[in-house]
This record gives structure tokens, sequence and C-alpha cells, in this order.
């Protein structure tokens, strides 16, 4: 799969400002947050069901497991600046385009969740009150943790299921437009419905990593937005869909909306 696919429709030669909804420059706007994730971790003791998955071939290296970790994400950031760098792109005015537009996004997410929920006939979680201020660290986790969902479910899970569902549809015989459309709109709906499942328990607990009961009510929200998370990566791509998220659950976390992180 080319870069362009999995930075979005828009991101091919034909868009305004193609490279910067690419996946070099979307990882290099989601570097601050992988890095602060990287600490809080480590701060914390804790980890991410996505980041433990992206972890698994390092983790046969056992107590070099941290230092390994470190070295693939200096990489990834050299490979990715190396891209855009090699593009002439401004670099420094495109990032800040895409942490403000993430946070724009983040803004207008809780607005567009309830009314998305309230239209299809569902109740967003209870909101429970916030008991104390949360530290740097629990904030970095919690961001951080974001970017490494993105990797997972929209630039892994969404890309691959468009991908195969594409080609398929053009072995038998569809026609590009409808092909790519249908390929679209399956990716986004398997893209959220997966990375709401990937919250439970059930998925969790074999990674090592926590989870959640399930609960109607908490898996519709989380479906519905990464749906939302889905559709603004295709559109926007993976750095935006990053800092959305980040930010959104960010507010969550500091008490402006229900207890179930995104």
């Amino acid at each position: 799969m080319r870069e362009s696919e999995l930075a979005g429709p828009h991101a091919r030669e034909h868009g305004p400002h193609p490279v910067q909804k690419s996946l070099s420059l979307g990882f290099l706007a989601m570097l601050p947050l992988l890095v602060s994730y990287e600490f809080a971790s480590q701060r914390l003791g804790a980890q991410s069901a996505a980041e433990l998955l992206l972890s698994l071939p390092i983790a046969l290296l056992g107590e070099h497991a941290d230092r390994a970790r470190w070295i693939v994400l200096a990489l990834c950031a050299f490979v990715a600046a190396w891209r855009t760098f090699a593009s002439s792109l401004g670099l420094v005015p495109r990032l800040v385009r895409i942490v403000f537009e993430g946070a724009v996004s983040a803004a207008l997410f809780g607005p567009l969740l309830v009314l998305l929920l309230a239209l299809l006939g569902a109740e967003p979680p209870r909101v429970e009150p916030t008991p104390a201020v949360p530290s740097l660290a629990l904030a970095g986790l919690v961001c951080g943790g974001a970017a490494f969902e993105e990797l997972v479910f929209r630039v892994g899970v969404q890309s691959l299921v468009y991908l195969l569902a594409f080609r398929a549809l053009g072995a038998l015989g569809a026609s590009e437009r409808p092909a790519r459309a249908f390929a679209e709109a399956l990716s986004i709906a398997v893209a959220g419905l997966v990375f709401a499942a990937a919250h439970l328990a059930a998925f969790t607990q074999p990674l090592g990593s926590g989870g959640e009961a399930f609960d109607p009510h908490v898996f519709t929200w989380r479906a519905v937005a990464g749906m939302l998370l889905s559709a603004l990566f295709r559109w926007r791509g993976p750095g935006v869909a990053a800092w959305a998220h980040a930010l959104f659950n960010l507010a969550l976390l500091v008490g402006a909306g229900p207890d179930a992180f995104l």
C-alpha cells in the first residue's frame, strides 16, 4: 500500500497540500504524544493495549525491550523526518496546523458525538465526578495512548480493511468509484467496531493489560467515536486524528464528559 493510501484519499497528488496529510508528516506530528507516553508509562508502570500490541516483537528482547522501543521510535522519527524534508515543505507551519486542526476537531467532537448518539437513540455513558486534578504523568499516558491507538486502529486496521475490500471488489469487476466508496464505508465501520471491542477485557487481558466488562452504552459511545475518528483520519490524516483523539481524552480526564476514554 502506498503512503498516500494510508494517509487518506485526499493525500494524493491532487490535494492542495498533499504531504500535509501523509503518514510521515502525521507521525512527526504525533511524536510529542508518543514520547510523553513513554515517559508516563515508565513513571506509572502502565501500558495501553495498543502499545502492548505494537510492542509484541520488541517484548521478545526481555530486559532490553525498553531501550529497543526507544531505538525503534527514533528510527521511525528519522525516516519520517527524512521523507518530509525531502519533499521541500515548510515543516513547522504544517506541524502547527496539524495540532491546531486536531484541537478544533477535539472541540467539535463531543457535541457531534452526542448528536449522533441521539440520532441513533442511544445514551452516552454517565458522567462521573472527577475526584482530583490528574497528574501530568496520567495525562501523558492518556494522550500518548491515543496516538498508539491511531497507529493500530486507523493506520493499521482501517487501512488494511480498505485495501482488501477495494482490491477484492476490483477483482470481482466493480468499477473504481463505487468500489472505493464501499471500501471507505466498510473500513470506517470495521475500524470503529474493532476500536470499541479492543477496550473490552476479553481482548486486552491476553496482552496483560486491563480492560472493561461489556456495557452497551460505553461500547456504542466508543464505536461511534471510533467511526468519527476513522472519518477524520481519511479526511485529514493520521496526525490530526491522533491530536483530536488525545485532546478529547484529555478533556474527559479533567471531567468534561463521561469517564470512558476513547
